[in-house]
Order: C-alpha cells, then sequence, then structure tokens
C-alpha cells in the first residue's frame, strides 16, 4: 500500500505514521509482557498465627507454687507390756453321789367333819354377856369346808370354833369366829362353808345362836 502513495504526499506521511505508532506500541506491549512474566513469584497459604494471653495470676500462680518437701512417716512406738500374770486356784476335789435317792411323795387324804360339841362352859362370860343362852346347833344340810391349800402343804391339822346366829328360816345371818387352832389356816374357809349351812328353824319372828365346831384332820 505504500508503494501506492507516492512520497512527499500527504497520505504518504499519514501512513507512515500509523505504521510507526503500531509497531512502537507492539513493541512496548512484548517488552512489558516479559518483564512482569519472570517478575511474578508463586502465590503461598497465607501465614496464621495464634496468641494465647495469659493472666497475671495465672503466671504468679505457676511461678509461686512452691515445692512440697516430701514428710517421713513417723515411726510406731511399741511400748512394752508387763508379762502376763497367771493365776493359780487350788479347788478343793468335790465328787458328786449320784446315787442320791428322793422319799416317796404321798398325796395326803383329809377328813373335814363338823364336830357338834357343847363348850357353853369354855365361852368366857363377857363373850356371851349380852347373848342368850346358846345351844348346839341342828344341821339340817351341810357341805364340808375344803381343806385351805396352805395348811394341807404343810400337813396342819387343827379345828374352828363358831357362833352362828341362826333365823326362823334356819339361815345363817352372822358368824363369829370364837377360837381357831392354830391360828391363819382354818377360819375362812369354815366360815365361808359354815355360810351355806341350813339348820333346824326358829320360832317365827326370833333368832338364836348356835355353836358349831368344825376340825381339820389329815387321813
Amino acid at each position: 500500500m505504500l508503494q501506492l502513495l507516492q512520497p512527499g504526499s500527504k497520505h504518504f506521511s499519514f501512513a507512515a505514521f500509523t505504521l510507526a505508532i503500531v509497531v512502537n506500541v507492539s513493541l512496548a506491549g512484548l517488552i512489558y509482557g516479559l518483564t512482569i512474566g519472570n517478575s511474578k513469584q508463586p502465590i503461598k497459604d497465607p501465614l496464621t498465627i495464634n496468641f494465647r494471653q495469659f493472666t497475671d495470676s495465672t503466671v504468679e500462680e505457676q511461678n509461686n507454687e512452691p515445692e512440697l518437701e516430701p514428710i517421713e512417716e513417723p515411726q510406731p512406738i511399741t511400748a512394752a507390756l508387763p508379762p502376763a500374770v497367771q493365776a493359780t486356784f487350788d479347788a478343793p476335789d468335790i465328787s458328786f453321789n449320784n446315787s442320791i435317792s428322793l422319799p416317796a411323795v404321798s398325796v395326803p387324804t383329809f377328813n373335814v367333819s363338823p364336830q357338834l360339841v357343847d363348850v357353853t362352859s369354855a365361852i368366857q362370860p363377857e363373850a356371851v354377856l349380852a347373848e342368850p343362852q346358846i345351844g348346839l346347833a341342828k344341821i339340817r344340810h351341810k357341805s364340808n369346808p375344803e381343806y385351805p391349800y396352805k395348811a394341807r402343804r404343810l400337813k396342819i391339822e387343827g379345828y374352828v370354833l363358831l357362833h352362828v346366829l341362826i333365823d326362823d328360816a334356819g339361815r345363817p345371818k352372822e358368824i363369829k369366829v370364837i377360837e381357831e387352832q392354830p391360828r391363819g389356816y382354818f377360819a375362812k374357809a369354815s366360815r365361808k362353808a359354815v355360810g351355806r349351812w341350813e339348820f333346824e328353824k326358829t320360832p317365827a319372828g326370833t333368832t338364836e345362836w348356835k355353836k358349831v365346831k368344825l376340825g381339820f384332820e389329815l387321813n
């Protein structure tokens, strides 16, 4: 195209100027690309740094912990005990006789029967001063008293003398213990038994004192 243009013309000058600019720009771009490509360095991973903050108290505790010295264990103290004292006793030789014979135990039998006796002369005058003449009681129905357990166990015998006030129906109204031998064994059982007896009736509207003697004997 430059051959077609004549030198010295305006078109020729403009074309030459344009071509020179293109060539210069191309060379500049080539040189820049070569320079920048060689200067690039490989990109590395970013470096991460972690920081840990310690307080003053933590540092002081770590620095101020005293070293513990080992403690020696005390040795056990052993006390010497006095020698044991052995006591000796001289026990007498006791021999037991196994051939001990017990006496035969026999169950006693007893007989309790009322004895109607005239004991008016044996009664003191002051004991019958305000009472009418006392005679023997005639019994229509009676039951024997029980032999007291204590007297039977101790094998004690005795008797009781009673004065009995009888009404017109023949029933005891009052019983007095005049004499008891031995004392404290037979009076209670005698009064309980005589209180259930029936005697001969007295005249209507009257009462009479009668004597009753009970003997307690073991057969």
